[in-house]
């Protein structure tokens, strides 16, 4: 089998644990090798923040790139992935939280000595939890960097998943949020973890469109994702997908890193990690959310510190243009890049090099330079 590239430099990371409180809960988490050495206090420390369904090591590829610079750096185990505890059951999915996270990714930083320069560095449900990691805890950070999902603003209002997909089918031609049918059905997480591939292929598929119009774009996201029942169908090898597999995008052909991602659900399942979209369809974050709406002059929902945001052009979720949203709100007071590399949503798998060279040269610029 080919080797993942990077992964003897993360295997060679510092690996930790910590019970973070109120829920004692058991976050895994990586230290780089200077991350105890003597740094000037402006020195940022990155913290790397995974999504779903990954884990921290998510951000192999890019690690060797990360090993060669100054800032010292964090590689986090969200809750429900890799080291970390994984809880399940109705009266868990809170701990799921925005807030809750946050705090624990704190109390982490804590217990290594950071002081208040810290980058939250976020893809996917990692760029939600460094959003809010940086909401909440504004006087610790420096900058922000988030990938895939753009700026979540805090809204108290209740969330609709009907609506939310009927507002976005109206708006972009496809209800955006489809597929959290199938992730907060009850039947869910048995479905995907009797057979993970299919989830593999999912995520990971090619399929250019036969329109004319689309000029062969990729859009088996969109089919997965954005269209009503077809990714219970694909997973479950009924309907239309019973007896069709598609085609694997040519990172994911490599047979390491498909085998590493069996291994790691075959072992943890998906029972956990579903809970991230339980917390949003459940509405358990609104009373956070709340308090950071009723901070005075908008504190509590805009950002202060530069940041940078990289999109993907195959990303038919998390869509490059949602920045402006924000944008147009005035909430981006720190000042935001857009950077749009051409790749699907899972990018640190498909362009780990890119997005390291992406970031570096941002924190160069912002922040002083490589060693």
């Amino acid at each position: 089998m080919a080797p993942i590239a990077g992964l003897k430099e993360m295997e060679s990371l510092e690996h930790k644990t910590i019970q973070t409180k109120p829920h004692d809960l058991t976050y895994s988490y990586y230290l780089s090798p200077n991350f105890r050495d003597k740094q000037s206090k402006d020195t940022p420390t990155l913290v790397f923040i995974h999504g779903y369904p990954d884990d921290a090591f998510m951000w192999t590829g890019a690690v060797p790139h990360f090993l060669k610079q100054r800032f010292p750096f964090v590689l986090v185990d969200l809750l429900g992935f890799g080291g970390s505890s994984k809880p399940t059951g109705p009266s868990k999915v809170s701990q799921y939280n925005y807030k809750q996270q946050a705090n624990s990714i704190f109390q982490i930083l804590d217990q290594e000595g950071v002081g208040n320069n810290v980058i939250p560095i976020g893809h996917d449900w990692g760029s939600a939890t460094a959003q809010r990691t940086y909401l909440y805890h504004k006087h610790r950070c420096q900058g922000l960097i988030i990938l895939s999902l753009a700026y979540q603003i805090p809204s108290a209002a209740p969330f609709d998943l009907n609506k939310a997909n009927e507002v976005t089918a109206a708006r972009f031609g496809y209800p955006q949020w489809e597929y959290w049918n199938f992730f907060t059905a009850p039947d869910a997480p048995k479905l995907m973890n009797a057979d993970p591939i299919r989830m593999w292929e999912v995520n990971n598929g090619n399929f250019p469109s036969p329109k004319p119009e689309e000029k062969g774009r990729d859009i088996w996201m969109r089919e997965m994702f954005c269209t009503p029942g077809t990714m219970r169908e694909y997973v479950a090898k009924e309907g239309r997908y019973k007896d069709y597999t598609v085609d694997l995008k040519p990172y994911a052909q490599n047979k390491e890193l498909q085998q590493r991602y069996l291994d790691r659900i075959k072992r943890d399942g998906f029972d956990a990690p579903v809970n991230y979209y339980h917390t949003l369809a459940n509405n358990t974050m609104l009373k956070d959310e709340q308090e950071l709406i009723d901070k005075p002059n908008q504190e509590g929902i805009t950002i202060d510190v530069p940041m940078l945001f990289i999109g993907q052009t195959g990303d038919w979720v998390c869509r490059t243009d949602l920045m402006e949203d924000a944008r147009k709100q005035g909430l981006l007071k720190g000042g935001c890049e857009d950077k749009v590399v051409d790749a699907g949503h899972w990018v640190l798998y498909e362009k780990p090099d890119e997005i390291a060279e992406v970031i570096l040269e941002w924190l160069g610029r912002k922040f002083g330079g490589k060693s």
